[in-house]
């Protein structure tokens, strides 16, 4: 008997222990990331409201796309919210939360002495400048500062860049004398200097946003962006409120 007791205590523990019900996992599921798109004139500044967002709101990760407001407008099949240079390529319901002002953006100290409008007419002492795309807010707005300056025939720009950024790197790298931007984009950038451009009407640019998935991490993003915090991330980087 004893032999048989040795032999059976194993198998009863075996079954007792198959039969126990799993423990529980109440770790809760992972927090699917924010999609924002946004144009290329918010890269600093919604990169830091959106560092302050996830600090502030539960840890929610925000993930950026940053690029053309004319391409990314037909690019937000994942997107959560939108926030565009233009109600032009905005399709949503939207709100402005900002506003920026065109400049023609030079080196300090303007070393190729450029005066405005003056140094881009054809000649020996032409100046080069650099502008968005024509379809692009930044475009238009330079194109229309062109055609105010009075030249029948405006003068062409030696380089083009597909979003703002791009177009400031044509300045940065030397290609270019100059180059029309935004006034946000030199303010960050204490190697240029800004001289204001008169946009069609004297109206500053603005900036609007929306909500595009109706998520509740997107409603809460949405309404952090007009928050007082937010609002002065985009005031110290050059932006106006509406």
């Amino acid at each position: 008997m004893k032999r048989l007791t040795l032999l059976l205590v194993p198998v009863v523990v075996t079954g007792l222990a198959a039969c126990s019900p799993a423990p529980r996992d109440d770790t809760p599921p992972p927090v699917k990331p924010l999609k924002v798109y946004a144009d290329s004139a918010l890269t600093e500044t919604f990169t830091r409201i959106g560092k302050d967002f996830k600090a502030t709101k539960g840890g929610v990760e925000v993930e950026f796309v940053f690029g053309a407001s004319s391409a990314l407008q037909n690019q937000l099949g994942d997107a959560d919210v939108f926030a565009s240079a233009s109600r032009e390529h905005m399709k949503f319901d939207s709100k402005v939360f900002a506003s920026n002002r065109l400049v023609l953006a030079l080196p300090q100290g303007n070393p190729k002495n450029v005066r405005v409008f003056d140094s881009f007419a054809q000649g020996a002492d032409q100046r080069s400048f650099a502008m968005c795309a024509a379809e692009e807010p930044c475009g238009a707005a330079a194109r229309a500062a062109l055609a105010n300056a009075g030249p029948a025939d405006p003068p062409a720009a030696k380089a083009v860049g597909q979003d703002v950024k791009q177009t400031l790197a044509k300045l940065t790298s030397g290609e270019v004398d100059s180059a029309f931007v935004y006034a946000s984009d030199v303010k960050t950038n204490p190697a240029l200097i800004a001289v204001p451009m008169r946009a069609a009407g004297g109206e500053p640019l603005r900036f609007p946003i929306a909500v595009v998935s109706g998520s509740p991490e997107s409603k809460r993003f949405y309404d952090y962006v007009f928050s007082e915090p937010a609002r002065k991330v985009l005031t110290d980087a050059g932006f106006e409120l509406p």
